[in-house]
């Protein structure tokens, strides 16, 4: 833009000046040159002005181009960005969506297995539980059994006593059975 200012101002300066030296070296008189000098001086400022106002319609026309190019610019920057925004929502959106799945199924899998280890725990438990009644049972039935054996040789001893004594007093001697 400066450029072409520049160049515009150089060709209405470098019309004047050379107007100006043609004037001064021409062969005519003096009144009739400053006449001249006086008009080619209008000339160059009518010039000027009708330059100044070419240059400044340019620059009104393109800053009014800018202008609209730039509104151009932020309304696609600001349409882009709002699409941008939007498609950066959906896709937290949908992360946000399969993050929660995944954590519920999880979850679900973590609860179910924690459900079969307290499954697994209490038929253990359950197991072990009837292993031991049994060992109680048979424990309390061996020593049932092992008191009616202990009571069976004590009653046996004591009536081989008995007997033993009533033939001591006879004289009458049996041998005694040998503890078991």
């Amino acid at each position: 833009m400066a450029e072409k200012r520049d160049f515009l101002l150089g060709i209405c300066l470098g019309s004047a000046i050379g107007a100006a030296v043609a004037l001064l070296y021409a062969p005519q008189a003096g009144d009739h040159t400053r006449d001249l000098l006086r008009q080619k001086a209008s000339e160059a400022k009518e010039k000027a002005a009708d330059v100044a106002g070419t240059v400044k319609s340019t620059v009104v026309e393109s800053a009014d181009t800018v202008r609209a190019k730039a509104a151009d610019v932020a309304g696609t920057v600001k349409s882009k960005a709002s699409d941008v925004a939007e498609s950066v929502k959906s896709k937290a959106n949908e992360m946000a969506d399969t993050v929660t799945s995944r954590v519920s199924e999880v979850a679900d899998t973590v609860k179910s297995s924690a459900q079969e280890v307290v499954d697994r725990s209490r038929t253990v438990v359950e197991t072990k539980k009837a292993q031991f009644t049994a060992a109680v049972d048979a424990g309390k039935q061996a020593y049932d059994q092992k008191r009616a054996e202990l009571e069976a040789d004590v009653q046996a001893d004591m009536d081989t006593e008995l007997v033993g004594s009533s033939t001591a007093s006879t004289g009458t001697t049996t041998p005694s059975p040998m503890p078991s």
